[in-house]
């Protein structure tokens, strides 16, 4: 029985590397749940998509992990052997958390065996059925040391992200992934912060998304980044937070800039910096409005909530960090927390009013916000 069991696991592994030799352009990977046996091929290939029935599946993946563990033991000369790959394939597509398996593929691209742009394939079937893997991921980044920085497909592999990210909430592999790539390509910011919305509209409860899209503010902001039509057609979203907790009529670039930032420095910033200050703040205040649409659409949800946090804190540290010192990087902590509230018109309306909101987000404003409601 056991053998009968072998030669039929030998034989839909056999099926499947026909099936990768005959299409190289393979896109997804699929368990098909199926109860029974039904006397047919258990290896299902229709227009690029490779499926394989569940009735089989362990069966197979332990037949593989035996014969790779076996040809460890016994060939001294294993990565010169092109038997392991179809072996590995399989084991690595059913259950992509072995990580000495992955070592094995990474021998043997050194070892000329498996192509690198193969690979990227490979690994982007593994994650068609396993969003999460944090393997199939690390490898790809991995992958990526043998390729040009000219040659890389970047904005690809955030659609991958973006897929993965999809299918599976709440994805922290995928969403750091993607910090990774946008730390080797900063060009992509602009596009992120189209395809960061489109997420949160379609999945409004996903927190890892808003997180991801903070972190690109911070980014937009700390390389300078601004967009000269927005700053100077469309400021609507900073001039209407800031009228709303002023009622002062605030309607121009320089009047916004001003109240934001009264008696600064503007020439000891820059005016890349203070361009790019307004343009993120615009962004925050958007996303302000962004969070309170949303909940009034779908009422209270705690993603809502953090990002409103999230957006305000932005605002109020670089209004306080820029209005403290033009050399706001290297400002202490301390200093900054000791920041006169009163100074600032807009800060001080914004801190009265973001008091009126319960005992909760007054904690929350004195924490992170240093607003000393005691005083």
């Amino acid at each position: 029985m056991d053998n009968e069991n072998e030669v039929l696991c030998e034989k839909i592994i056999n099926e499947i590397n026909a099936v990768f030799i005959k299409d190289p352009d393979l896109c997804s990977f699929e368990i098909i749940p199926t109860i029974l046996n039904q006397n047919k091929s258990p290896v299902i290939h229709v227009d690029h998509n490779l499926g394989l029935e569940s009735w089989c599946a362990k069966h197979v993946y332990d037949f593989a992990h035996k014969t790779i563990i076996s040809l460890k033991l016994s060939n001294r000369h294993l990565y010169n052997n092109d038997t392991i790959i179809k072996y590995i394939n399989i084991a690595l597509l059913i259950n992509p958390d072995v990580t000495s398996f992955w070592h094995i593929r990474r021998q043997l691209i050194q070892k000329n065996k498996l192509k690198v742009h193969k690979e990227f394939q490979y690994s982007a079937l593994v994650l068609s059925k396993k969003p999460k893997s944090s393997e199939a991921f690390a490898y790809r980044r991995w992958l990526f040391s043998f390729q040009s920085i000219e040659s890389i497909d970047w904005p690809m592999e955030i659609g991958i992200c973006d897929r993965c990210a999809d299918k599976s909430s709440s994805n922290y592999h995928a969403w750091s992934h993607r910090q990774w790539v946008l730390q080797k390509e900063p060009q992509l910011l602009k596009t992120e912060i189209m395809l960061t919305e489109k997420f949160m509209r379609k999945h409004i409860s996903d927190y890892s998304c808003y997180q991801y899209r903070q972190v690109v503010l911070y980014k937009l902001f700390e390389v300078s980044y601004y967009d000269s039509d927005e700053i100077t057609n469309n400021l609507n979203y900073i001039r209407d937070l800031i009228n709303f907790y002023l009622i002062d009529g605030v309607q121009s670039a320089e009047n916004i800039v001003s109240t934001l930032l009264p008696g600064s420095d503007l020439q000891a910033m820059g005016e890349d910096k203070v361009k790019s200050f307004l343009f993120c703040c615009n962004l925050a205040a958007y996303d302000i409005k962004f969070c309170d649409d949303q909940k009034n659409m779908f009422g209270t949800r705690e993603s809502f909530e953090n990002h409103r946090r999230a957006m305000l804190k932005f605002i109020v540290d670089h209004c306080v960090k820029l209005n403290s010192t033009s050399d706001f990087y290297q400002q202490p902590l301390s200093k900054v927390s000791k920041y006169d509230y009163s100074s600032n018109a807009f800060l001080s309306a914004l801190k009265k009013s973001e008091g009126l909101m319960g005992e909760r987000h007054r904690r929350w404003c004195n924490l992170f916000l240093g607003f000393d409601y005691a005083n």
